[in-house]
């Protein structure tokens, strides 16, 4: 959303759409295309690499004047975000990315993500396997639910 400043006698300019980018990475360039395509041209990323909290995000949020957080959580800490951050008026958008490939080998990896870098990344676990994801789209958090049955 963009909001046009106005004084009398002409327009002054355009307020910045912030959004607040929460994980250890910076955004891929494709997903930073896809929040200027939605949000207008006028989209000022700020990213924040270390969230102790979700409480922690929503107060650097209030301070920068974000109107958005994507966060690259753990489940439950995006489920704390989408409840305290909708009463508090922002939006949580949560980046769908697809797993296109698991390997061992660096360099296929590597030659995946070399494919399209803009909307791919890989990431490496502990168990010496690398997954490659592939950015799709963005999505609003509406809610996070943990859904049961007997066992």
């Amino acid at each position: 959303m963009r909001f046009v400043v106005k004084r009398k006698g002409g327009v002054l300019g355009f307020l910045q759409v912030v959004v607040l980018w929460v994980s250890r990475h910076r955004p891929l360039e494709a997903q930073v295309r896809s929040l200027r395509e939605r949000l207008g041209g006028d989209v000022e990323i700020v990213h924040l690499p270390h969230a102790p909290s979700a409480d922690y995000v929503l107060e650097r949020a209030r301070e920068i004047g974000a109107e958005y957080i994507v966060p690259v959580l753990p489940l439950s800490f995006i489920a704390h975000l989408a409840e305290r951050g909708r009463e508090e008026g922002f939006s949580i958008l949560f980046a769908r990315m697809e797993q296109i490939a698991v390997t061992r080998n660096p360099a296929e990896a590597r030659r995946l993500v070399e494919e399209d870098p803009s909307r791919r990344t890989a990431v490496s676990y502990p168990d010496g396997t690398i997954r490659v994801f592939e950015f799709k789209r963005f999505e609003r958090v509406r809610k996070v639910e943990l859904v049961t049955e007997p066992f």
